[in-house]
């Protein structure tokens, strides 16, 4: 399926999705359908797909809670994969979209309340907590909802995302994109906030004005691939000296403050006649996979009138002297920084639990080999059979967002996209025909490279 999806063949990736086994079809396999169904425009069945997904997500994440304990005595893959917080967000990215394809602008807007929902809530959960699509997702529902003509909502949208791109740029290096300021300060002045309106004209300048009849194109750029997971071994002596593994009985924080002491042994020098024990542990690691591609340049060039212009009779002179319009893509997302960063800050807790899982199941090879030797042996031989890692995740999300918002004349226009590396110079070109930009309105388009 990954051959067929990074080559852009996304029915074909469809139909070996359908090959599945059915108790294989779990929330990763639901995230990837929905996302390849999405790119192969049957946008529809990916948001009906999306769908399912976020229920079992919720119904997982409820049961999570009770299974907790069990885990620890078993891998961390018997535990229901409820998806991260990054991965649950970014579904109502795609889901706006798919919506948006299928002109349900009402029902774009019920997905952007839900995703602010489930904002608040992570921010509930935890203030200082940066997930990939907070800021994004912000600024796309604030365009979305200018569009509407609902002012408040895009107003309170956009400072929630002029509020999370300066937690980007603290953590990310993604700075606020220059829109949103002056989106920031329009609709101040539209809303009756006139102090607001001169704050934020001086902190972002004055918005630029344009002609009426003008639509917007809204071209957003998803690069590369997210960090997948994969799995590392770790060894952990165990020495005889330690006093803990001569006790008869051991209540629950005596075996996590002997795992506290254990798990700072990595890579620890020893003589072997000290060791009781070599304890293996499996844990997921995750690291950088930046994708070749990170950004674009955009040329649009007016390639005629729509039927409906033709029909009216409009003068199209205007546009035709204007001539072709450029602009340079700016960072919006950056979904491996969030991804690492969340990894990073969690990978503690995942190898300390891993480690007391492993002292419970040494405790029990213990008991059982005092008893009788073969029996453990074969307990041992089980728990080294159940120590693996949880590599779960969404490997078909994208690494990188960059977008460009260009305002223009209403007509058909064909939009040239040449790709960037990571020093600024042209990889490759695509060029878009026949890009729709209607008065008054907005046209989205969003195009994914796997370099």
């Amino acid at each position: 399926m990954r051959l067929a999806f990074e080559g852009g063949r996304f029915e074909e990736a469809l139909m070996q999705l359908d090959k599945v086994d059915a108790e294989k079809r779990k929330l990763p396999y639901l995230f990837e359908r929905a996302l390849t169904a999405h790119y192969a425009n049957h946008f529809e069945e990916s948001n009906q797909i999306f769908e399912q997904a976020e229920i079992l997500a919720e119904d997982l994440y409820t049961k999570s809670i009770s299974r907790e304990a069990s885990s620890l005595l078993t891998s961390d893959n018997i535990r229901p994969y409820s998806g991260t917080r990054y991965e649950r967000f970014l579904v109502h990215y795609y889901r706006v979209l798919n919506y948006v394809y299928l002109n349900l602008l009402d029902d774009a807007l019920v997905e952007c309340r839900r995703a602010r929902r489930l904002l608040q809530h992570y921010v509930d959960e935890d203030p200082t907590y940066n997930f990939a699509g907070s800021a994004f997702l912000a600024y796309l529902s604030g365009i979305l909802y200018e569009w509407t003509g609902d002012w408040n909502d895009a107003y309170i949208s956009y400072r929630w995302a002029e509020a999370g791109y300066q937690r980007y740029e603290k953590h990310l290096g993604i700075s606020l994109p220059t829109d949103i300021g002056y989106a920031l300060v329009r609709l101040a002045r539209w809303l009756g906030f006139n102090q607001e309106a001169e704050r934020y004209a001086q902190l972002y300048g004055e918005p630029p004005q344009y002609p009426s009849g003008s639509g917007e194109l809204i071209l957003i750029h998803e690069s590369g691939f997210v960090p997948s997971k994969t799995e590392e071994e770790l060894f952990f002596p165990i020495f005889k000296t330690d006093p803990f593994i001569h006790q008869e009985e051991e209540n629950e924080e005596e075996v996590w403050d002997f795992a506290d002491t254990v798990v700072h042994r990595q890579n620890f020098e020893y003589d072997d006649a000290e060791l009781e024990y070599l304890m293996r542990v499996a844990i997921p690691v995750c690291t950088s996979n930046r994708p070749r591609l990170m950004g674009f340049e955009m040329e649009v060039k007016f390639s005629g009138e729509t039927d409906l212009q033709s029909k009216l009779g409009e003068n199209l002179s205007r546009r035709l002297e204007v001539g072709n319009f450029q602009a340079l893509s700016v960072s919006v997302e950056d979904v491996e920084g969030a991804v690492l960063a969340t990894f990073d800050s969690e990978q503690r807790v995942i190898l300390l639990r891993t480690v007391v899982r492993a002292i419970l199941k040494y405790l029990a090879f213990r008991r059982a080999e005092k008893a009788d030797e073969l029996v453990g042996g074969l307990v041992n031989f089980l728990n080294m059979a159940t120590e693996v890692a949880d590599t779960r995740s969404w490997e078909t999300l994208p690494n990188q967002m960059f977008l460009v918002r260009m305002s223009l004349p209403a007509g058909m226009y064909n939009v040239t996209l040449s790709f960037l590396d990571m020093e600024g110079k042209r990889v490759r070109t695509e060029t878009l025909s026949d890009a729709v930009i209607k008065t008054n309105g907005k046209t989205f388009l969003n195009y994914r490279t796997f370099e």
